[in-house]
């Protein structure tokens, strides 16, 4: 991923998070590769005439349920099931519409899956974060990676 991609990125999950779910982001480089522990990877592929791509973000399950928190104003105690893996799926939602745009401009128009999340253990976060494929940053001090891919 270059480095443009890895500012729009940023960009986009600042502006999602903070505005959707009351969260802010902070880009850091620093990210230690210890492992925040079980975590969800949610995908969505997006495809017009002439792109085809995906867009992934992997965030602890904890983090997720305090998403869900955050967008529909309750406990967590009182969230439903799955809550914390659908908020994941629908702040991956806004985002890849909002990187689309501001990657390619808002002429083209793009055809976006439904999202699909799969678990992710310690050991394959601890190997995501080594291949420095992915953009790294905190979310109220929780690590999240993100990936924009271009088929």
């Amino acid at each position: 991923m270059n480095a443009d991609d890895n500012e729009i990125l940023i960009k986009v999950f600042s502006s999602i998070f903070e505005d959707f779910a009351f969260m802010f982001v902070e880009e850091t480089f620093d990210l230690e590769d210890d492992s925040p522990g079980e975590c969800l990877r949610a995908k969505i592929e997006f495809n017009s005439k002439s792109k085809k791509g995906c867009l992934e973000v992997v965030a602890p399950v904890e983090f997720c349920d305090e998403t869900a928190k955050n967008i529909l104003g309750t406990d967590v105690e009182e969230l439903p099931e799955n809550a914390g893996e659908n908020a994941l799926k629908e702040i991956l939602n806004i985002s890849c519409g909002y990187f689309l745009a501001e990657k390619f401009g808002t002429e083209e128009l793009f055809d976006l899956s439904i999202p699909e999340t799969s678990p992710v253990s310690g050991k394959e976060w601890n190997l995501l974060f080594n291949e420095k494929r992915h953009t790294t940053f905190l979310v109220d001090e929780s690590p999240v990676l993100a990936r924009f891919v271009v088929l």
